[in-house]
């Protein structure tokens, strides 16, 4: 497995932190977004433990729900991410909330495979034969679902696809992430959306430069975001709009893992505590251990 790096020590800049950049051009036809987020992915391998291929396949993931929970309006708007493609990484599951704020977790973290054309194999870790599922909380009577199936599990192109097909919002997307046994040395994403009414001439720019998105883990750790917007779209006439950071966040508390002791039923707690002596539950998104006694069940099932 990765090794954890001291958080203290992950960068030494502050203009080499994590950061969502987000700006619009051709008179305000086309939005780009870019997000470096290899702290992000720092803290996600020191929490699950994670091998470079699982590393890979949640980081590429995150990186794209903080870009959604970036685009969030509400404070308490939130989104969950699942993506379950049949490989044996299992499901990916992430969540959102708006500002950026993002926390997930592979099912089966420790997976490795041979590398493909020299690089870790995605796309075989998390499969095809399946799909993309997004729940937004907006604050409506009821929640977004969109659902798209998987095209080759290496995530970018699966939700270029999803942003087209399932939110009519037709999207280039590049991610990466590169690492090592030391941990996360670059990750980040790259999204460019023509708006409603882009004309044809600047959808031919558009398709030269994302051509250009290729080894996305490297354009991160050589250039950082702001010079790969330097880079690439350095020469329009840009229109700078609110950005942000992306964070892993869980907002795991003992209270909403009593609704959990709940659910499993007074019978079924019982048994636990005279088998176990108590019931330990952990948070999927952190690892962070709750522990309920004899004295916690008797309390909770009274007050019900």
């Amino acid at each position: 497995m990765i090794k954890a790096k001291d958080f203290s020590s992950w960068r030494e800049r502050e203009d080499d932190m994590d950061v969502i950049k987000k700006f619009t051009f051709a008179d305000n036809f086309v939005l780009v977004t870019i997000i470096d987020s290899k702290d992000l992915v720092s803290e996600a391998i020191a929490l699950h433990d994670l091998s470079p291929l699982a590393a890979a396949a949640l980081g590429r993931t995150l990186t794209v729900t903080a870009f959604m929970a970036n685009n969030l309006k509400g404070a308490g708007e939130k989104l969950s991410v699942t993506v379950n493609g049949g490989g044996p990484l299992g499901r990916i599951i992430t969540a959102g909330d708006a500002g950026g704020k993002v926390r997930g977790y592979v099912e089966n973290p420790h997976v490795e495979l041979p590398f493909r054309n020299g690089k870790l194999d995605v796309g075989g870790g998390v499969g095809k034969d399946g799909y993309i599922s997004v729940i937004k909380d907006l604050g409506l009577k009821e929640p977004y679902i969109g659902r798209t199936a998987l095209i080759n599990g290496e995530i970018a192109s699966d939700f270029a696809y999803y942003f087209t097909a399932s939110e009519q919002q037709p999207s280039a997307v590049a991610l990466g992430v590169l690492v090592d046994k030391t941990g996360c040395i670059a990750s980040g994403g790259i999204f460019v959306q023509p708006l409603p009414g882009c004309p044809d001439h600047v959808l031919t720019v558009l398709e030269d430069i994302v051509g250009n998105f290729t080894a996305v883990s490297n354009l991160f750790k050589d250039l950082g975001a702001e010079g790969i917007k330097d880079k690439y779209f350095g020469h329009f006439d840009i229109n700078e709009l609110e950005g942000g950071k992306p964070e892993y966040v869980c907002r795991c508390n003992r209270s909403k893992l009593e609704k959990v002791v709940l659910s499993l039923g007074r019978a079924e707690c019982d048994d636990v505590i005279a088998e176990q002596g108590r019931i330990e539950i952990g948070c999927q998104f952190c690892g962070k251990k709750y522990i309920f006694d004899k004295n916690d069940v008797e309390r909770l099932f009274s007050n019900k």
